[in-house]
């Protein structure tokens, strides 16, 4: 047991930093006077708030004078130490006012309790706005009487800037939420729905009471099933979840809903908006789509469509038909490779780089390949569409029409006119010749005349076998019928034919009917046919020689008068020789035994 006598400072051992400042600090010049000398209330109370750690002061007397604790020091922040001793109206003079009623009420024997005052001090000597939770008692001195005001001084600004901060934050998120276009539900671990944002409720069209407190199950009990097993998975696997669905409210009303749930906390955040008119669109979109895909494949042309780039984007029924793929090409280019024919495909490159870079209309004719592996003709025409905001090609809109019908009868119409004129020069030519050597021959006008005639009808029937077979070619047999058909009386059989049927090249029909004619005339007038007993047998064969095959024909007369080799050519003799022979690239012989003329042919048939 310490045996020692109190000493005056006791009361101030373990009091701190704060307690030695007040062993050491001149109270004299204060109204409490020197240490010793203070009554042990105070002392006892200065004990006891020196061990506290929480922010106390002590206003002693009628002037308040503070004495505090280290706590204390930390709110008194830059005006410690100069507050140890002083009168509380000085010390705190911005709140003087607060504080003189502080006092008036604590030496009353009153107390005073504040939970987030507001005050602005000057603690480092600019103004800030403090709140703090203040609790004044009387301390009463040894006659019973309060002696001074205790203060219990608890700051609460960061707490109080903190939770107006979050009021703040939780007004700003209200009102991002209340303002966003998509409805917002937040549901507890129950499912129950704890909140909802201004646009949830329009879109509810009810009461909050009605919804707000609710499941899920309780707020739209006629739901899709699927949302509720959609909330269950977002809450089990704590991973968002997406779905539409089609929702009737309570009222009748139908929507489309799109939902977004997820997980917050133990709970869950869903968003939801009405996609009626989204989902509707896109119907009519779809069925648009369908009536103009029906539309394309009911077309018996081409019809495709590309990107700006040349990535193919639709092909019809047709082009599947014909050129028998099953997957769509995937590019312009891909196409000229795969299905154009190799010697269009650079024209056809060249054509569509040349649209894209002036954004005209597209246009070539090339072949296609078609599933058998033939060639068609096609006309090819896309046009490009802008954008109407950018005016940028966006798409390209084609068609490829089939015009090899047109593209063969133009070249047959080439091949045609080609060879009618070349056929006209050369029937010119032979007229020419014919006119110009029966004139130099012929020994009278009259004669000249007759024999004209003779070979340009023999030209002329000829023309007409070949016309109605379209200069394609004729049949001997009609060549040579209609040659000696002038020389042929009703009722007489002295012209034999004898030769299958042969279809012979237009230049070898022309060639055989001229020489016909000439030995038909001759026979006339000094041969076979100048008498009545006279026969002409004309026959014809076909031989193969070699690797193409040859036309043998012969003409022989019998039973007229008796023939002599003439002492000169005439210009039938030269007619055969030079159409029979040069014209056809073969041989001809002309032999004038007694029995009768004869004239052997032998030329390729081609």
């Amino acid at each position: 047991m310490d045996s020692r006598p109190p000493q005056p400072f006791d009361f101030l051992q373990d009091g701190g930093e704060t307690g030695a400042l007040i062993r050491s600090h001149d109270w004299s010049t204060t109204p409490l006077g020197a240490i010793p000398g203070w009554p042990q209330s105070l002392k006892t109370t200065v004990a006891l708030m020196l061990r506290s750690p929480v922010p106390m002061v002590l206003l002693w007397g009628t002037d308040g004078i503070m004495i505090y604790n280290d706590a204390y020091t930390v709110f008194a922040a830059g005006r410690h130490p100069r507050l140890l001793g002083s009168k509380v109206l000085e010390g705190w003079a911005e709140v003087a006012d607060f504080n003189a009623n502080v006092m008036r009420v604590g030496m009353a024997g009153g107390t005073l309790s504040y939970r987030d005052q507001e005050l602005t001090l000057y603690r480092n000597g600019v103004p800030e706005q403090v709140w703090m939770n203040l609790d004044y008692s009387p301390v009463l001195d040894e006659s019973g009487r309060p002696g001074g005001v205790l203060a219990v001084v608890v700051e609460t600004s960061d707490r109080v800037k903190t939770e107006a901060a979050l009021r703040d934050s939780e007004m700003r998120l209200r009102g991002v939420l209340d303002g966003m276009g998509e409805s917002l539900a937040l549901l507890d671990k129950d499912f129950r729905i704890i909140d909802m944002n201004a646009e949830a409720l329009r879109l509810e069209s009810r009461p909050r009471d009605e919804v707000i407190g609710k499941t899920h199950w309780e707020a739209h009990p006629d739901a899709d099933p699927a949302l509720g097993e959609m909330f269950r998975r977002a809450m089990a696997t704590r991973k968002p979840v997406n779905m539409r669905h089609r929702y009737v409210w309570p009222h009748g009303r139908v929507s489309w809903i799109s939902m977004h749930a997820y997980p917050v906390g133990d709970g869950l955040a869903v968003f939801y908006g009405d996609i009626t008119e989204q989902v509707e669109a896109e119907e009519r979109l779809r069925e648009s789509e369908e009536r103009l895909r029906l539309m394309a494949d009911a077309v018996p042309q081409i019809i495709w469509i590309t990107d700006a780039q040349g990535n193919a984007e639709f092909f019809n029924r047709q082009w599947f038909l014909y050129t028998g793929a099953v997957n769509g090409p995937a590019t312009a280019a891909r196409i000229a490779l795969d299905f154009v024919h190799p010697d269009d495909e650079a024209a056809t490159m060249r054509a569509y780089e040349e649209a894209r870079r002036t954004g005209g209309v597209f246009e070539v004719e090339h072949r296609i390949r078609s599933k058998e592996g033939e060639y068609r003709w096609f006309l090819v025409r896309a046009e490009p569409y802008r954008d109407l905001r950018t005016g940028e090609i966006v798409r390209w809109f084609g068609v490829s029409i089939d015009i090899h019908g047109r593209r063969v009868a133009e070249e047959h119409q080439s091949l045609l006119i080609n060879e009618l004129n070349h056929r006209v020069k050369n029937t010119l030519a032979t007229v020419q010749s014919v006119a110009s050597q029966t004139l130099r021959n012929a020994e009278s006008t009259d004669q000249a005349k007759e024999a004209l005639e003779a070979r340009l009808f023999a030209l002329s029937r000829a023309h007409d076998v070949l016309t109605r077979e379209n200069w394609e070619g004729a049949d001997l047999y009609d060549i040579v019928e209609q040659a000696v058909a002038p020389y042929s009386s009703r009722g007489e059989d002295r012209l034999h034919l004898a030769g299958s049927r042969v279809r012979v090249p237009p230049r070898t029909a022309l060639a055989l009917a001229m020489a016909l004619q000439e030995l038909a005339t001759n026979a006339v007038k000094y041969g076979a046919l100048s008498n009545e007993a006279g026969e002409i047998r004309i026959a014809w064969s076909v031989h193969a020689t070699g690797s193409e095959p040859r036309l043998h024909v012969r003409w022989e007369e019998r039973g007229g008068p008796a023939v002599r080799p003439p002492s000169r050519r005439g210009f039938g003799s030269r007619l055969i020789e030079r159409s029979l022979s040069q014209d056809l690239g073969g041989t001809t012989r002309i032999e004038f035994p007694p029995t009768g003329v004869i004239c052997t042919v032998d030329a390729p048939l081609a």
